[in-house]
């Protein structure tokens, strides 16, 4: 999505609306089954980033092409939401939360951007939002591998004493 919006930017408009709001659908669903399963110190946060994503996910699909400036504002009110709340969460977790802090400053800049200059043109706007989505693939990519990794860490084997 990203590197064609940077390509062909005049045409991946009303298609960066649809997919906007494709994204944003999937990312309320996930959102909202971590707020339903996942940590209980996290829920309601996941909960809120769910709804701010699923209400304008839902604006982006109703109208992709009567009210770009809609989509505009939409998107940066979500950007600058789900970073603040990316941060908080990797504020609390254990680990690498530099990660976490990246990612959420990123979205904050990018949002905060957006809103403050929406006359910088769509073009403009869907360059911004391609690079936020090349980013988050990335860090999606570097993420999984990671993960992987950790699945062919063998375990030491436990001693046993007389005790055990």
């Amino acid at each position: 999505t990203g590197i064609a919006t940077i390509v062909w930017p005049d045409l991946t408009l009303l298609a960066l609306g649809l997919l906007a709001g494709i994204y944003l659908l999937i990312t309320a669903f996930m959102e909202i089954l971590d707020a339903i399963t996942g940590d209980a110190t996290s829920r309601a946060l996941s909960a809120i980033i769910g709804v701010i994503a699923l209400i304008a996910g839902v604006v982006c699909i109703r109208r992709p092409g009567e009210s770009l400036l809609a989509i505009v504002v939409v998107l940066g009110v979500y950007l600058i939401a789900e970073g603040v709340i990316r941060i908080i969460l990797a504020l609390g977790s254990d680990g690498r939360r530099w990660w976490g802090i990246a990612l959420g400053g990123l979205d904050v800049i990018v949002g905060i951007m957006i809103m403050a200059w929406p006359e910088i043109g769509l073009v403009t706007l869907a360059v911004f939002f391609a690079l936020t989505m090349i980013f988050r693939g990335v860090f999606a990519i570097v993420a999984g591998f990671k993960l992987r990794g950790l699945s062919k860490i063998e375990e030491a084997p436990a001693e046993h004493t007389a005790f055990a």
